[in-house]
C-alpha cells in the first residue's frame, strides 16, 4: 500500500483509476498477505469501524483504507479543527439569506416530473412547483419518493445498499462509565473501544470523545460523549440524544461501479442526487456532494481557499464529468 500510495493521494482521475487497491477489498489483501485475525479484529478493523461506523470495513477497496490512514493522525490524538458550534454553525451561515425559505417537518411524499418542472406532494397532499430537485437523503427514499423513475434511476439506486447491524444507533450522553478511567479527560484520546466478547468476533462498542473532535465543547463542565453499541446500559438521566442510522455498504461493487453511475443521472429530468452514497462515505466528502449540487443549479461556491477550491473541483468532476461547473 505504501509503494502504490501516490496513486492513492493523485487528484489525477487517469491515475487514480490504475490504483489496483480501488479494486480489491482490504480483507483480500489482507488474506493475502495472511494477516493474523488478532491483526485484523483487535488492532485494524476497531480503528475503522472507528472512522467509518459500518460492519463490513473489510469489504472496503483497499484505496479507501489508504486514504484514511493518510487523512487521519493515529499516532496521537491531534484535535480536529472545525468551525466553532460544528455543522451547525456552518449550515446556520450558507442559509443565512434564505432560512424563510427552509421547512422543516414537511416530510415529501411524491416527486412528480414532467418538461417545464418538477412537483412536490408533502405527506398532507399539497403540491408545490418547482424548476429542480435534490435529493439530498438515502438512495432507498430517494427511489420510494420518485414517481415513474427511468430504468437507469431504479437500477442505480436500487444498487445501493445499507447496513444497520450494529452501529445503527448513536447516543449522545455524558455518562463517564462508558470510558477507562484513563481516558476520560479531554484531548487524552480521540475514541475508545470495547471488544465484545460475544457470538461474532468483530462487535464493538465505539465511544467519541467530543472535547477532542470538538475543541469548542471543552467549554463544558461535563464530559461530552456519543457512544455506538454500547456494551452495558448508560445511565437513562444522562443520555441527551439518540440518533438513529443506516450506513452505506462501500464495498468495491459500490465505490467503483455504483459511484461512476450517478453522472448519467445527475441533471436529468430536473433532478440531482447528492448524499455519502453518491462519492466517499466521509462526512467532508457528503458535504462536498451538496454544495456541488448546488453549484449545478446555479449557487456560487461559498469559499475562497484555494486549496478547498481545488479539493471541490476535483470530486465535483468525479460526479459530474465534464458537466461539472468549477468554482
Amino acid at each position: 500500500m505504501h509503494r502504490i500510495g501516490w496513486l492513492t493521494r493523485s487528484r489525477s482521475k487517469f491515475f487514480n483509476a490504475l490504483n489496483p487497491l480501488n479494486y480489491i477489498s482490504m480483507g483480500a489483501l489482507l488474506k493475502l498477505g495472511r494477516f493474523t485475525d488478532d491483526f485484523k479484529y483487535q488492532i485494524l478493523k476497531p480503528m475503522f469501524v472507528n472512522f467509518v461506523l459500518a460492519t463490513n470495513v473489510f469489504d472496503m477497496p483497499a484505496a479507501l483504507f489508504a486514504r484514511y490512514l493518510d487523512f487521519f493522525d493515529i499516532e496521537r490524538a491531534t484535535p480536529m479543527w472545525t468551525w466553532d458550534q460544528g455543522t451547525r454553525r456552518i449550515y446556520e451561515n450558507l442559509t443565512a439569506n434564505f432560512r424563510d425559505k427552509i421547512f422543516l417537518n414537511r416530510a415529501v411524499r411524491k416527486v412528480y416530473r414532467n418538461a417545464e418542472s418538477v412537483v412536490l406532494e408533502d405527506a398532507n397532499g399539497v403540491r408545490e412547483t418547482f424548476d429542480d430537485v435534490i435529493f439530498a437523503c438515502n438512495a432507498d427514499q430517494a427511489l420510494a419518493i420518485l414517481d415513474n423513475p427511468t430504468w437507469l434511476e431504479r437500477y442505480i439506486l436500487s444498487s445501493v445498499r445499507y447496513d444497520a447491524s450494529l452501529h445503527h444507533e448513536a447516543v449522545v450522553h455524558c455518562d463517564s462509565s462508558v470510558l477507562p478511567s484513563n481516558e476520560t479527560k479531554s484531548l487524552e484520546t480521540r475514541s475508545n473501544y470495547i471488544k465484545q466478547y460475544g457470538p461474532t468476533p468483530d462487535n464493538y462498542e465505539i465511544t467519541y470523545i467530543m472535547h477532542n473532535q470538538q475543541p469548542w465543547v471543552n467549554r463544558s463542565d461535563k464530559p461530552c460523549l456519543v457512544t455506538y453499541n454500547p456494551v452495558n446500559p448508560i445511565d437513562e438521566g444522562k443520555i441527551l440524544k439518540r440518533h438513529r442510522f443506516q450506513h452505506i455498504v462501500h464495498d468495491v461493487r459500490h465505490v467503483a461501479w455504483v459511484v461512476n453511475l450517478f453522472r448519467f443521472v445527475q441533471g436529468r429530468r430536473k433532478t440531482w442526487h447528492c448524499g455519502a452514497h453518491t462519492l466517499i462515505n466521509s462526512q467532508e466528502t457528503c458535504f462536498i456532494t451538496g454544495l456541488a449540487a448546488a453549484r449545478q443549479v446555479g449557487a456560487d461556491y461559498p469559499f475562497d481557499d484555494p486549496e478547498a477550491k481545488e479539493v471541490f473541483n476535483y470530486y465535483g468532476s468525479i460526479l459530474y464529468g465534464s458537466r461539472f461547473r468549477k468554482a
